[in-house]
């Protein structure tokens, strides 16, 4: 069954999972984290290399950034895109993080899984967010978690009021 993730019912279950999971923006305060030179550190402070998913395979055929298929010898890549097979691992490249959240550890695993920036440090877990000017319940990840947990309308579980 197709799920239309935009539906008014789906975007207000949406709503609800991203008001629960969701819990503040930290982008000012990571970005100028983030920004310290290495002789400005105390140890404590996290690094570019210590996010999760920050550099995905991308596609050197047509650009695709996500998750290879490697079927089961292990030896080949094929591009879910263009379906472009290699023997050879591909690049990566740095993801563009535009907003950075603090989220639930729940959360934080769900997108980690989904291939999204995300960072454990100190007693919080974050989320560099790719995208912005839209709503976070309008991201096609938080669409694609809340169809896994059967949630949305129609589905088993689902968080719609009756």
């Amino acid at each position: 069954m197709k799920i239309d993730y935009d539906s008014s019912v789906n975007q207000k279950i949406k709503g609800q999972f991203v008001q629960r999971e969701v819990k503040a923006c930290f982008s000012y305060e990571m970005d100028a984290i983030l920004r310290c030179s290495d002789d400005q550190r105390d140890g404590d402070l996290p690094t570019i290399d210590q996010i999760d998913n920050f550099y995905l395979p991308t596609c050197q055929n047509c650009g695709y950034s996500g998750n290879f298929t490697v079927p089961d010898n292990g030896e080949t890549f094929i591009c879910p895109s263009c379906k472009t097979v290699t023997d050879e691992e591909p690049e990566t490249q740095p993801q563009e993080i535009f907003e950075w959240w603090i989220v639930t550890e729940f959360l934080y695993r769900k997108l980690k899984a989904h291939g999204e920036p995300v960072l454990e440090w100190g007693n919080n877990c974050y989320w560099g967010r790719t995208c912005c000017g839209q709503a976070i319940s309008l991201d096609w990840v938080i669409g694609q978690i809340c169809e896994e947990m059967e949630i949305l309308s129609g589905q088993k579980y689902s968080w719609k009021e009756k």
